[in-house]
Parts: structure tokens; sequence; C-alpha cells
């Protein structure tokens, strides 16, 4: 049996089982609720009784999106100003209420994460809730983010697979919103002041800027009433979203970091159309395809050729469009044979399309990777937050499956000539030797 036949079999042998609990077809996953609170702004709500837990994700739409040129890493601060703890009694409370607050700043949006046991649920608003609204913008936490920004981001760009994919999307879009630095750059944090940081939550924290998502074993009037309480009445604001970008490929598609690693990363990136349900469906088979495992079209140059011990594809999605990465890491000695042969794999795959089999193996995987990534209780409310910020609406979660189930061959293979041309694709390449390095890009912090 091929590799891809077996990654098929065990990815049929899951969803047999899931479907074998209910409905035939695509297991279905059960959507949230949305509701408006009394004081205007929006509630996704999912029951989720298996934890006496509750996740309250606190949406801000913009992100890095929404940052003006110049003033790279405004997003994060102001977001992070909204985490600011006032005191040590507080933090103590909601250490000893075993109580996570954390942000991640993405392309369209911030989130404020709260996760908690449902026992708990309305100390830790109540806290939240006081620092979200109105936090203590002072010059001395200003400038301690600041100095926490720039060591996140000098770890960051000590890792090459970040430090290619933020080059990457600074050269996509022209170093402007998208494209700008999530923990900001070393003049940008210079430049950012106070009233940059006020005048960007006067814009976004708004009552059509900021919703909720929430995950709990409580009852969808308990949440409101809590939230109700809790959140007074964002201020109305003019618009909840920020203009944003299309990307462009540069004149020079070759993007080159010099770093003396004892690793060369090679990267390719692929523009891809704005996400309506049947772009994101086949993406997200494109992507699987492409390099998400075994039987996937760069493993053989990890298996057979043995020219990389690391290939991998993702694929990230904006308002705007999504951008599929598609990379390896390789030895030096064996990076330009390795550059070669991920070139030739990528246009063998444009020429060709896919095999009735590869399809089949790769639609199937992709739909139990979904399942797999929404499992867990933050996870699933996430999605369904990030779905109704890139336009495809909250109710998109529940109709993933069965749109990836309803992609065809025919147009998948139509999806791959349209959007995987190799030479439509910016090269990016980290390691030593080639040149000079180019200015940080923004980063996608990492998902719990």
């Amino acid at each position: 049996m091929s590799v891809r036949s077996a990654q098929g079999v065990l990815s049929l042998a899951v969803l047999a089982v899931l479907a074998a609990a209910g409905t035939p077809g695509p297991p279905r996953i059960e959507g949230p609720e949305k509701f408006v609170l009394a004081n205007g702004s929006v509630c996704l709500y999912h029951r989720d009784a298996v934890s006496p837990t509750t996740v309250v994700q606190v949406f801000i739409r913009g992100g890095r999106g929404a940052v003006p040129a110049g003033l790279d890493g405004l997003a994060y601060l102001a977001t992070s100003l909204s985490l600011e703890i006032p005191d040590e009694g507080k933090a103590r409370d909601l250490m000893a209420q075993a109580t996570r607050m954390f942000l991640t700043v993405w392309e369209d949006c911030s989130i404020i994460h709260i996760e908690c046991l449902s026992e708990n649920l309305e100390a830790a608003l109540r806290t939240a809730a006081e620092i979200i609204r109105n936090p203590l913008l002072t010059g001395i936490r200003i400038d301690r983010t600041k100095r926490t920004m720039a060591v996140r981001d000098g770890s960051e760009q000590d890792d090459a697979e970040a430090a290619a994919s933020h080059a990457g999307w600074r050269a996509l879009f022209g170093g402007r919103g998208y494209g700008t630095a999530t923990f900001g750059t070393e003049a940008s944090l210079r430049s950012i002041a106070r009233k940059d940081v006020v005048d960007f939550r006067r814009r976004l924290f708004t009552r059509r800027g900021v919703f909720f998502s929430v995950g709990s074993d409580l009852g969808r009037e308990e949440i409101g009433t809590l939230l109700e309480k809790h959140f007074t009445e964002f201020p109305p604001g003019e618009t909840a979203d920020a203009a944003a970008s299309l990307p462009s490929l540069p004149e020079d598609r070759d993007v080159v970091l010099s770093r003396e690693t004892k690793q060369t990363y090679l990267g390719r990136l692929f523009m891809l159309p704005a996400p309506d349900p049947e772009a994101y469906a086949r993406g997200s088979i494109l992507e699987t395809a492409v390099g998400r495992g075994p039987g996937s079209r760069l493993w053989s140059l990890r298996t057979t050729g043995k020219l990389a011990y690391n290939v991998n594809a993702r694929t990230v999605w904006t308002r705007t469009s999504g951008v599929l990465e598609a990379y390896l890491e390789t030895e030096n000695a064996k990076a330009e044979i390795a550059s070669a042969a991920l070139d030739e794999a990528l246009e063998a795959l444009h020429r060709e399309g896919l095999s009735q089999e590869e399809f089949e193996s790769a639609k199937t995987t992709a739909g139990t990777s979904f399942l797999r990534s929404i499992e867990a209780k933050p996870s699933r409310t996430r999605a369904a937050g990030m779905f109704e910020v890139l336009g495809l609406g909250h109710a998109y979660l529940a109709a993933v499956l069965e749109r990836i189930d309803s992609v065809t061959l025919e147009e998948m293979n139509a999806f791959i000539r349209e959007t995987a041309a190799p030479a439509g694709a910016l090269r990016v390449r980290v390691g030593p030797g080639h040149g000079p390095v180019p200015a940080a890009a923004g980063a996608r912090d990492p998902a719990p």
C-alpha cells in the first residue's frame, strides 16, 4: 500500500468512527448561537458541558491590518495594555482561581482570551472588564510593554520559520497593514506615542468593533447577564472594519535573509482569493495536498529524496485574500538541490493537478484535521469568531466539513491552476551566505 493510500485509509477510518455515532456523510458540527447583548455588542455562544469551565474571547476587529504606516506593533501594544492588571491583589485572586488571561494579535483582529472555572466567571469578568474598558495608559506602562515587545520580536527573528514568514508577508503587502511587525520594529517602537494608543482604541474598541465568542457549560441567559453586567456599553464608533489591502507580488520575488545557521529554510508563498465558502474549502484541501504530512507532494522530498528534515504547508486567511506558505528545511550543503526539487514538485502539481487518489486522501485528511483543530473549547470558540471576522460568518463553523466534502476533483484542479503557479510565488530563503537581511515583517502570534 502506498503512503498516500495509507493516509487516505487512516483518515477515512477516523471519519467512519465519527459518522457511526451520527448521520451518514460528514460529521455534524454544532454551530454557535448569535445574539445581541443589551449593551449592543454581539455574542457568539456555544454550549459545551463537557467540563465546568468557561472560555470568553473578546474579539477586537482590526489587528495588524488596522495599523497605520510606520507604527508597527501598535495593535499589540494597545491590546496588551488592556490586560495590565491594576494591582497585585487582583493578580493574586486570578491566580488562586486558576483564571488565565492572555492575548493574540492576528491579521484582522486582536483577541483577549479569558479562561476560568465557571464558578469563578463573574470574578474574572469583573477584573477583565475594568481594565479592558478603562486601562491605565501611563507612560511607564507603555514603555514597559514596548521593552517586552522588543524582546519578543528578537526571539521571533531567531526562529527561521517565523522570520521567513515575516519577511514574506512584508514583501507581499509592502510593509503596510498585514505586512507590519506584530511586536514592532526598533524605529516604530520609538515612534509610537500615548496619543497613538488612545486613537487606536478610539477607532477599534467600539460597539461595532468588539464582540464576544463564548464556550461554556453555563446557559446562554447566564452568560448574557454576566457580560451585560460587567461590560457596559462600548462607544458607538464610526466603523468596525479598517481598510484592508491586497497582496501583490513584488518585482523582485526573491526574499533572502542571511543567517549563520546550520540549516537552510526554503519557502514559496502563493496568493489565494478572498475567503468565500468555496475558496476556504479548496484552500484547506490544497494546503493538505501540498505539504501536510505523509502523502503530500512535498513529503517525498523528505523520505525518498532525503532533501529535507522538515516539510510543511499552512494557509493564513485575511478578509481580502489567503496566503499559502509551502516550505522545507534542509542541510546547508543540500540547499541548492533542495530548492530545485521544491520548485519541481510544485510545478508538477500545477501542471498535472491531483490524481483521484490524492484528491480523496487530501480532502478526507483536511476534514479530519479541521475536526481535531476545534476539539478543545478555546479553539472552537476562536474558530467561530475568526469566521465571523473573515466575513464567512459564525455559522460557517458548522458548514466547513460539508463544503470540503462537496468539492470536486475538477474544481480542485482548476483552483490549483489558478492559484498555485510557481511563476507567481514569492520565494523566501533563510540561511548562511546569501546577502543582506530584509527588515522583519509581522508575526502571526501563535494560537494557544
